[in-house]
């Protein structure tokens, strides 16, 4: 059974996924860091819900705050984006200009931005599999 989080209810409702989406979900299960696959499966269900009414996914489309807003969950709940966030922001809060500080600013930023990207990857991934999926035939 899927869970629902607070704030993003209509993230994780079960969808039909095509064979072959099952079996790529089944395959990172295997192969893929701890959450990822869990992540391209939410954000697949995501992709089932708003392919047939916006086509492919484009991170800098305006306007989009609640695909946002989904994909941050996403993140949050299975790539570890809170945890590099309050790690990035305790940092900067706590850094001074000498040298280990500075280090641990930058790292912490870019385990930030590396979730981020990995998020927007799947995404990208995920609605190009379910566009692939649907359209395919016609």
């Amino acid at each position: 059974m899927r869970r629902r989080s607070r704030g993003s209810a209509n993230l994780v409702e079960p969808v039909e996924l095509p064979v072959h989406v099952r079996h790529l979900l089944r395959a990172a299960a295997r192969e893929c860091p701890r959450g990822h696959a869990n992540a391209l499966r939410d954000l697949t269900a995501l992709a089932v819900r708003k392919v047939p009414a916006r086509g492919i996914f484009d991170p800098t489309a305006r306007g989009e705050q609640d695909l946002f807003r989904a994909i941050e969950t996403v993140a949050d709940r299975h790539l570890g984006r809170a945890p590099a966030r309050a790690a990035w922001k305790a940092a900067v809060r706590g850094g001074r200009l000498d040298l280990g500080a500075r280090d641990r600013i930058e790292r912490a930023a870019l385990q930030v931005q590396g979730v981020s990207d990995t998020a927007y990857f799947y995404t990208g991934l995920a609605f190009g599999l379910t566009w692939l999926s649907v359209y395919r035939d016609r």
